[in-house]
């Protein structure tokens, strides 16, 4: 079986700039691998990206749901499927759910775990995990591991 992919702490401008590798999924032996985004020699499949909320959208009846992130070396959008054909059916894991999005408010930090995607030329993330970050203190401990990086 496949080991899960470490999710690296990185800058969002990493995640935009880098060519994004989408893997042909037709022979068995290439069954599990995730696609990735290529930068500097790294293959990046999952990503730890901490960010303020810009903006946060919740689809009427509850499915979906986006938020606006900005690190402030660049932004992107976490595009949130609930209950749908999209999530990751060979993840064990829950997948976050529609309380988790609606406590976060527009101006807050979050913490999130998740799948580099793209999707008409789109890159995004898809959550496996968000965190309301209470400490800015945390914010300024992430640039300098980033830094340390």
């Amino acid at each position: 079986m496949q080991e899960r992919r470490v999710a690296k702490k990185i800058d969002i401008k990493i995640v935009n700039s880098g060519k994004f590798v989408r893997i042909d999924r037709t022979s068995e032996e290439n069954r599990y691998i995730p696609n990735y985004v290529e930068s500097g020699g790294m293959k990046i499949s999952r990503v730890r990206v901490l960010a303020t909320v810009l903006d946060k959208f919740v689809s009427e009846d509850g499915n979906y749901a986006t938020l606006t992130l900005d690190d402030t070396t660049d932004t992107i959008r976490c595009k949130i499927f609930m209950n749908s054909k999209f999530e990751d059916s060979s993840s064990k894991q829950k997948q976050v759910d529609l309380e988790t999005v609606e406590n976060i408010e527009k101006g807050g930090l979050v913490d999130i775990i998740g799948k580099v995607k793209e999707y008409n030329e789109e890159r995004y993330i898809q959550p496996e995990t968000i965190v309301k970050i209470e400490d800015p203190n945390f914010e300024v401990l992430r640039k300098l591991e980033l830094e340390k990086l």
